[in-house]
């Protein structure tokens, strides 16, 4: 298994599972906000942007991905709106569906990978895809949380 830089993770994603919008942001400032480190539309999604952990992202979703290091799949438009507080953003780029998988090192999440796509387009072989992806980039997450 080779590893990934951020921007051949995103090509990958291209591939497999298939992605609109591809965000990868890494756990900083002690753990208490996710900073994104790379995007494939900055416009929308600026490189450096941050969520807080605890105001900006729903708590299902942090158990989930943070605390329990599973994959999260919101496999249509109503998942996205019930989950994430920027929906009308992620709607008007035309995604509909999400997954997001956490960057695992060392048994703590340092990041998480986001593949979004159109509403329907993700499935189970879409989630392993996602997790390969994922294991793949560690060490490009590990390099963006020393910078931030």
């Amino acid at each position: 298994m080779t590893d990934l830089s951020l921007p051949e993770a995103h090509l990958a994603a291209q591939r497999s599972p298939g992605v609109i919008l591809f965000t990868v942001s890494a756990i900083a400032d002690g753990g208490t906000t996710m900073a994104r480190v790379y995007s494939s539309h900055p416009e929308a999604y600026p490189v450096g942007g941050r969520k807080t952990l605890d105001g900006q992202t729903s708590p299902v979703w942090y158990e989930r991905v943070v605390v329990g290091g599973r994959p999260f799949l919101g496999p249509d438009i109503e998942s996205v709106r019930s989950f994430f507080f920027d929906s009308e953003l992620i709607e008007s780029l035309g995604c509909g569906a999400i997954i997001n998988v956490p960057v695992r090192h060392d048994g703590e999440t340092i990041g998480s990978i986001n593949f979004l796509d159109r509403e329907g387009a993700y499935d189970d072989d879409s989630i392993a895809a996602a997790v390969d992806i994922a294991d793949r980039i560690v060490e490009a997450v590990r390099a963006a949380v020393l910078h931030h």
